[in-house]
């Protein structure tokens, strides 16, 4: 997995943090050391990310000292961690010198945990001085990324996958687009307007009404009512007639060229104003032309519910930390409130810190119209979640490598392998993993006890 988009494990320390003239934490290894003032507690960060995250995580740093750090005697010094993906990050966790909060691939970060590479969160987040408040939180960040239900790390902000469209696109054809999660289109109406954006010239496609990645079939799933896996996660769940018609009807668009293949890059195509609405996370708008005119919109119902899959920003402390309940105080800082709305004003992703998400650092930009199509996705429609969460451990990583990586997503994604062939395929593979694996859904919960990672396993912040 890449850094924003997916194709595709001790004991803790006790007692509280000093304060001036208290107990004191001596610095930590992996950062320069030289901005720290004597006495200070010395905190390394790194995350992936190009030259603007880098300056945001900078920006969030200054405001978490300022907000509460600097009180603490706490300082976080930046580490940079040039380029897109893990594999830097990755052979430092494998050789023990990761950063003291590292940000790390979300789907790693059951693995991290069975494999003592981090350390289980819970009993500082339910600290009564130095805990946090679960109200202040969307769910998403308690559940999203959980472990068998305890804390392995904190995801300060989620990137909202939504349909973003060309708006001259959308006149010029008379179409409106639903501004809500609860005004979302049918499926029937999706496809209509689809058709109605779409421009052919004979067999050739000049503007496609719409684009989407291969891990689309997630939410697709997801909205008819299915799940990934079923029976106590004992077999992969695509197993019904909803589920293989509501992927067959997302796969069609791009038989009919209504859709380009999963070969061809999207953002030429909207840049150059020939693909009047893509699915993509946040980090899109970056990269959209001044010249063209945009907004937001949610996934329409597929067909039962509108759903959506969400990017992870994940971050961890590693137990190879000197100073893990300092770099916990950090971490958690740089959830808090003023990190947040750093997050909120660059719209990097949607705060899982809800009065950043709602407020004026969120909404005061002048694009997109419909800003609440990316917060919404962290609450429901009635009582359905919009951002669905797929399994996670070793059966949510052969579903996803079955699924949405690999030649057979490839093969239903450029529309040269039927559905049925495409479910079949992809779902022998996934029981033959679970049935390798001798999997259950209890099955997580005992490798994760017997490893020895929980460092107190009756503090769950989340019962």
């Amino acid at each position: 997995m890449s850094a924003n988009h997916r194709t595709t494990r001790r004991r803790f320390l006790g007692g509280g943090l000093a304060a001036a003239g208290g107990l004191g934490l001596s610095a930590c290894g992996g950062g320069t050391g030289a901005s720290v003032p004597k006495g200070w507690t010395s905190i390394s960060f790194m995350s992936i990310g190009d030259a603007q995250d880098q300056q945001m995580f900078k920006d969030m740093i200054a405001a978490a000292q300022k907000e509460s750090l600097d009180k603490e005697q706490i300082k976080i010094e930046w580490q940079p961690a040039p380029g897109t993906d893990w594999s830097r990050t990755t052979a430092l966790f494998a050789s023990g010198t990761a950063a003291d909060i590292t940000r790390m691939d979300d789907d790693r970060v059951y693995s991290l945990a069975l494999d003592k590479k981090i350390h289980q969160l819970d009993p500082w987040m339910l600290d009564k001085k130095d805990g946090m408040n679960k109200a202040d939180y969307f769910d998403s960040f308690w559940t999203d990324n959980s472990v068998e239900g305890y804390q392995f790390c904190m995801e300060p902000a989620m990137s909202a996958n939504v349909l973003y469209y060309n708006k001259d696109l959308f006149e010029k054809a008379g179409i409106q687009a639903p501004k809500t999660w609860e005004e979302a289109w049918s499926w029937d109406e999706f496809v209509t307007n689809v058709k109605k954006l779409t421009q052919k010239s004979g067999g050739r496609t000049n503007v496609y009404g719409a684009g989407f990645p291969v891990n689309i079939v997630e939410p697709m799933l997801y909205g008819t009512g299915g799940e990934a896996l079923i029976d106590k996660q004992t077999q992969c769940g695509v197993q019904t007639p909803a589920a293989a018609a509501s992927i067959d009807a997302m796969a069609q668009l791009v038989r009919d060229g209504n859709a380009p293949t999963v070969d061809v890059e999207q953002l030429p195509l909207f840049n150059s104003g020939k693909l009047a609405m893509t699915w993509n996370a946040m980090d899109f708008v970056a990269t959209i032309s001044t010249s063209v005119k945009w907004d937001i919109m949610p996934w329409p119902k597929s067909p039962i519910y509108a759903t959506t899959k969400n990017y992870a920003r994940a971050f961890v402390i590693p137990t190879s930390a000197k100073e893990p309940k300092a770099a916990y105080l950090a971490l958690r800082a740089l959830c808090g409130k003023a990190a947040s709305e750093v997050m909120a004003k660059r719209q990097w992703a949607v705060p899982n810190f809800k009065a950043s998400a709602e407020g004026a650092a969120f909404t005061d930009h002048p694009s997109p119209s419909n800003k609440a199509v990316w917060s919404e996705t962290l609450s429901s429609t009635g009582e359905h979640p919009v951002m669905i969460r797929m399994p996670r451990g070793p059966i949510g990583l052969a579903w996803a490598s079955a699924f949405v990586e690999g030649t057979l997503a490839n093969g239903l994604m450029s529309g040269k392998m039927a559905t049925k062939d495409y479910i079949s395929r992809a779902r022998t593979q996934v029981n033959a993993e679970i049935k390798k694996e001798k999997w259950t859904s209890d099955e997580g919960l005992k490798r994760l006890q017997a490893s020895g990672a929980l460092a107190d396993a009756n503090a769950k912040v989340v019962s």
